[in-house]
């Protein structure tokens, strides 16, 4: 069954609920044709059974991490149990009588676990083990040399005073170092805790007192043994109120929800987007978001956008390895104790870290979309432009020229203006041609064809050729691409730059064509520049290279694109 930091499984809680009172029915109705003081007694049991398995359901629905909920819920089962002696059947009597004391155990182990249910240390273990025994093994003189017991083996006093006298012996033991550990653990605590704990502490611990003294002093103070097992039953019924109540009370439940956050943590399979909710259902801030940190350093949301800090939130970092994966985004004023905020922090950092990636990956693949979405874009508009071209410039000339070859008659003048319509067709294919390919980069490679590109330039160039890329043949669509970086700039540069002077650099190393291109204009570019310079931007990243523009404002433009080529 799925884990949910949300709450438990609501059907299941239903359904043991349901269970739980048919049971205490089904006791009810067996103890019903009891003495009536008996029954009564019995009935107080069932009750006190009914207390239990609903604070415990309670506990559990609403700190489904602590087992404080189903250890207060096992403990009704205990009561049901022990409430078997007030029947009128020999064998549950002796169920009943056998695990009369188990309640005790019970509520020292909801002592020595409280809030987390989790017995961590191997003190409190021990301790709560010595409770079980105690309450368990130790009672077997009762009902084995006891003349009372259905089970009496033998009628022997005697084994019956030394057995009480170590069950006592033992029991003063256990709840002497429970009560130092308790102390112990109190003092330790943060002031904010202590008033929740400290309360719990002396209920829980005096009604653990008041039970074993009641039960070993009622027979020198010749006590009705109805009116002791009254008042034992009375203080242990209010104990799983009270520690439920301690389970989702104030600040101290924050810190109980946030070790409960670690074990969902560690026992789910969680979908993304899911840790963000959760920590802002364990802080009480609805309005708790989670911000992650980018390979730049910015603050980016689940979906790698830009992530907004509104007014009046403070911004705790989420550290990994002391390097900040994420921030929680919270308002101060539901959440004030900062280190708490820190402390949730920690549990969920190696959870943050990978939305962080997965938020990354997300935007690169966003990036990549909106790419691919550009550069068919562009091929679309170049296809429509060689087909304007063809149509407008070429179609309607080869349709002159098929009409003059039909009526042309063999006189030198009319050959010689065929020629000439010849000619000029066959000029306007080669810039067409030259517009989707020029031939020279075809022919020789990219530095003569921004060698003669250059040529063609109204500003004063240069050009910087290192020897690796001088007449070297690159992968045509390295050269194709570097071309058309050059051509780009350039054309931006006489448009908008206001430039007397180009600077061109073809330079070839380790693998890579670094396409440099710097005019002496004016300046104040915008990286990210306009389509033109966005589809070169994608072309060159398709190719996995980097296009970086830096543009000062009267200090003119560089333009400088890396492309991998091989060794």
């Amino acid at each position: 069954m799925r884990r949910s930091i949300t709450g438990a499984p609501t059907t299941a809680l239903w359904q043991l609920g349901t269970f739980g009172l048919a049971g205490g029915i089904v006791v009810a109705l067996l103890i019903v044709p009891a003495p009536l003081a008996d029954a009564a007694s019995g009935l107080s049991y069932v009750v006190t059974a009914w207390i239990y398995l609903g604070a415990g359901l309670v506990a559990w629905s609403r700190r489904p991490g602590s087992r404080i909920g189903p250890l207060l819920s096992a403990g009704g089962g205990v009561w049901l149990l022990c409430a078997l002696a007030a029947t009128r059947v020999p064998v549950l009597v002796g169920l009943g009588i056998v695990i009369a004391t188990v309640p005790v155990a019970i509520l020292l182990h909801v002592l020595l676990s409280f809030p987390s249910g989790r017995l961590r240390e191997p003190a409190p273990r021990a301790l709560v083990i010595g409770g079980y025994v105690t309450t368990t093994v130790l009672q077997a003189p009762v009902w084995l040399w006891s003349a009372a017991s259905p089970f009496v083996v033998a009628d022997r006093p005697d084994l019956l005073y030394v057995g009480r006298a170590v069950n006592s012996t033992c029991a003063f033991v256990v709840i002497l170092a429970t009560a130092y550990l308790l102390v112990r653990r109190l003092r330790a605590a943060p002031a904010a805790d202590r008033t929740v704990l400290a309360p719990l502490y002396l209920y829980g611990g005096g009604a653990v007192v008041a039970v074993v003294v009641a039960g070993n002093l009622y027979r020198v103070m010749s006590a009705d043994p109805r009116i002791v097992d009254w008042f034992q039953v009375s203080v242990l019924a209010g104990v799983p109120i009270a520690f439920a109540t301690g389970v989702a009370l104030g600040g101290f439940a924050r810190t109980a929800a946030i070790e409960e956050l670690g074990v969902w943590l560690g026992s789910t399979e969680r979908r993304r987007g899911e840790v963000g909710p959760a920590l802002a259902r364990v802080l009480g801030d609805p309005s708790l978001t989670l911000a992650f940190r980018s390979d730049d350093g910015a603050w980016v949301d689940g979906e790698g956008r830009p992530a907004t800090i509104p007014d009046g939130r403070e911004l705790v970092p989420i550290e990994l390895g002391q390097q900040a994966v994420g921030a929680i985004v919270h308002d101060p004023t539901l959440q004030s104790d900062p280190e708490t905020v820190r402390a949730a922090g920690r549990v969920v950092a190696i959870a943050v870290d990978r939305e962080r990636l997965t938020a990354r990956l997300l935007a690169e693949q966003e990036q990549l979309r909106e790419s691919r979405t550009r550069l068919v874009e562009a091929g679309d508009r170049e296809r429509r432009r060689l087909a304007r071209d063809l149509h407008d410039r070429l179609q309607s000339r080869l349709v002159l020229l098929a009409l003059r070859a039909g009526t042309a008659r063999p006189e030198a003048a009319d050959l010689e203006a065929f020629r000439r319509d010849v000619d000029e067709v066959a000029a306007e294919v080669r810039l067409i041609v030259a517009g989707v390919m020029p031939a020279l980069l075809l022919e020789r490679g990219v530095t003569a064809a921004v060698e003669e590109m250059l040529g063609r330039t109204p500003l004063r160039t240069s050009l910087a050729v290192s020897d690796d890329a001088d007449g070297a043949r690159l992968p045509p669509s390295v050269e194709g691409t570097a071309f058309h970086v050059v051509a780009e700039a350039i054309t931006n540069t006489v448009k908008h730059a206001g430039a007397a002077g180009l600077e061109v650099g073809l330079h070839r190393a380790d693998g890579v064509l670094r396409v440099s291109v710097h005019d002496d204009g004016s300046g104040g570019a915008a990286p990210a520049g306009g389509t033109g310079l966005r589809g070169l931007r994608d072309r060159v990243e398709a190719l996995g290279g980097r296009l970086t523009v830096e543009s000062p404002d009267e200090r003119g433009t560089t333009l400088v694109a890396e492309i991998p080529c091989g060794s």
